[in-house]
């Protein structure tokens, strides 16, 4: 009997021993797989390092491709995300006491009829009214206990973020000014399924700011629009000094 506790806790040993190895390695592939199917595009996760003892969450070089039916490779990549989990977080209430995202390179992309970011930005919205969809046909009426968790982030940073503008019109890479951002969803929190979609979002916003200030507009119908109007713009002052052959040339093409 004695042996055979000492082979069971030897078992257990073991076995705690290899889920410490692997654990990251699985989380890595679980969330990876997660964000897969809400972007609907392939995603890569480099590194992934966690401290439970502490709370404490890494990833470096993250990759998001871009959807198919665009040139670039990826429509987004991650340097390095950081965070660390407030321990006391429960199963309602998430709490991150911090949330980084240093070194975003954002691909701004447009085809003849979609902007790549956008779309990504539409596939996680598909995704999460599939899954609210789902849990509604799925959920008893009277099962409250069974609600969403929600979650707070007391600082959100995003850090050294460029985007690369490569369109037909234009093509450069400009800097985003850095996010700092407190109590983000506080005080009741963000639905746990809804936080990718507010982080993009919240992103997004920030970027448009700067795409924008170079004339253009991050929507699938207005980029076109907002070069032809900086063009217009610039050629203005021009005029006068073009024949009238030139002038009806540019009088036909809307300019």
């Amino acid at each position: 009997m004695k042996k055979i506790l000492i082979y069971l806790f030897a078992l257990v040993v073991i076995v705690i021993g290899v889920m410490a190895l692997f654990f990251d390695g699985i989380i890595k592939g679980v969330i990876e797989n997660y964000v897969e199917q809400a972007l609907k595009t392939p995603v890569s996760i480099t590194e992934f390092r966690s401290e439970l003892s502490t709370g404490k969450i890494n990833m470096d070089f993250i990759e998001v491709k871009n959807p198919k039916i665009f040139k670039n490779k990826n429509a987004f990549v991650l340097n390095h995300m950081s965070a660390i989990i407030n321990p006391k977080s429960n199963d309602e209430l998430i709490v991150l006491d911090h949330l980084e995202f240093n070194g975003l390179l954002f691909t701004l992309e447009q085809n003849n009829k979609q902007v790549n970011l956008v779309t990504l930005l539409k596939n996680l919205k598909s995704t999460l009214n599939d899954s609210t969809q789902q849990v509604a046909i799925n959920k008893p009426s009277n099962s409250a206990a069974s609600s969403e968790a929600r979650v707070v982030i007391n600082e959100l940073r995003f850090i050294n973020t460029q985007l690369k503008i490569d369109t037909q019109w234009l093509k450069e890479t400009v800097e985003v000014p850095d996010v700092v951002i407190g109590y983000f969803g506080s005080p009741q929190g963000i639905p746990v399924s809804l936080v990718g979609v507010e982080l993009m979002k919240l992103a997004l916003r920030r970027i448009e700011d700067e795409v924008e200030n170079k004339g253009l507009k991050l929507s699938e119908k207005e980029i076109k629009e907002g070069i032809r109007r900086q063009l217009k713009g610039e050629l203005e002052g021009l005029k006068d000094k073009l024949d009238d052959k030139a002038r009806d040339f540019l009088k036909k093409i809307g300019l």
